[in-house]
């Protein structure tokens, strides 16, 4: 009896350490499946619970065919529920990576400064870089520009030295007293100089001034080589009797020139000299009547009327003056009736109708109150 319980103890033993080895396997193999179901995609879950479902009901209708119908009805309408549930949890999630997707650049350029600091300075950078082409290439104008000009002006300079610009003529203009030939002698002028830099322009003008007859020279020029001398003359105007000679002045009373040759002026007498040099004004005793002689000669010139002479005897007494147009056709009067009428023109009408009527002799005379009277002569 007790062999056999001991057998007994024994196989329960070695059933034991089975169960435990057997037990052991199946829980290996549940881990195992359970990393599968872990990987394992929703649609392959899905296909594994539909089998496990059609096992299930196999059973079911083996054990009891009489619930069929509930038992095939209860698996699809769970497997349906399943399946909605995971397309409609897809597709929120799907809906929800692209909603975040389209929202994530929104979010980080309104969110991130970093960003924007980088475009700004990105912009800044291209702006230098432009500004910087456009100085090398205002650099480069500017240096080229001054290089041409440079260039130029040399080039110029080295023209104008050359013979191009050699004076080989010489024109005079606005003389009337001396011939051109007489002005070109009086200035030294020669051929042969540069007319842009040695035309001797200072020289011309010093030799033509120190000459009583010219009162202003200038020197022009007329490219390519003429060298052009414009001059403004005095104009004899009246002559003074002195000793032998006669003293020929203008209307501003310059001693122009002293010669033994009685000139085509008018002759001057009452006045006396004591002053005369060439190119200066003639010195008297009475300067104030010098003076309204010349200021006479100019109302003369003016009025377009000439007198042979004048005689200013009378004019320290009672300020008359007789001015002969011509030996026997004298007008005597006081001096500012005489220059009145000049201006007003009245002496050059009158003597216009004396001379349509072939008069030549007699005295015109003025009154006070500016009338006229003519005293036919013998």
């Amino acid at each position: 009896m007790s062999t056999e319980k001991t057998d007994a103890i024994e196989n329960t033993e070695d059933i034991s350490t089975a169960a435990d080895g057997e037990v052991s396997e199946p829980e290996n193999d549940a881990a195992a499946e359970t990393a599968a179901e872990e990987k394992q995609t929703p649609a392959e879950t899905v296909r594994k619970e539909t089998a496990a479902f059609d096992v299930a009901e196999n059973d079911e209708s083996e054990a009891a065919p009489q619930d069929t119908d509930s038992s095939d009805e209860a698996p699809e309408q769970t497997i349906k529920r399943e399946l909605e549930t995971d397309g409609e949890a897809g597709t929120d999630t799907q809906t929800g990576q692209e909603e975040a997707a389209a929202e994530e650049p929104e979010t980080e350029s309104e969110t991130d400064p970093e960003t924007e600091e980088i475009k700004e300075i990105k912009k800044r950078i291209r702006e230098r870089k432009k500004e910087k082409k456009r100085k090398a290439r205002r650099r480069k104008t500017v240096f080229w520009t001054a290089l041409s000009i440079i260039a130029l002006t040399v080039a110029g300079f080295i023209f104008s030295l050359s013979g191009f610009f050699t004076v080989d003529s010489i024109e005079v203009q606005g003389n009337s007293h001396f011939t051109s030939e007489e002005i070109i002698n009086i200035a030294h002028a020669v051929p042969g100089h540069n007319l842009l830099y040695n035309p001797g322009s200072k020289t011309i003008t010093d030799y033509l001034e120190q000459n009583p007859y010219i009162k202003s020279a200038s020197v022009l020029r007329k490219l390519p080589s003429t060298l052009v001398i414009v001059v403004e003359e005095r104009e004899e105007a009246i002559s003074f009797n002195y000793d032998d000679d006669y003293l020929i002045m203008d209307d501003e009373g310059i001693l122009l020139k002293k010669t033994r040759t009685e000139p085509k002026v008018t002759s001057v007498s009452g006045l006396v000299v004591t002053k005369l040099r060439l190119g200066d004004t003639v010195g008297t005793e009475n300067q104030q009547m010098f003076s309204r002689l010349l200021r006479l000669v100019r109302a003369m010139k003016a009025a377009d009327m000439y007198f042979v002479s004048i005689d200013m005897t009378g004019y320290e007494e009672d300020m008359s003056v007789k001015a002969y147009i011509y030996d026997k056709l004298v007008v005597k009067t006081d001096y500012e009736s005489l220059v009145t009428n000049l201006k007003n023109g009245r002496l050059h009408k009158i003597v216009e109708k004396l001379f349509e009527d072939d008069i030549r002799r007699g005295t015109i005379t003025f009154g006070e109150d500016g009338s006229a009277s003519f005293e036919p002569g013998i």
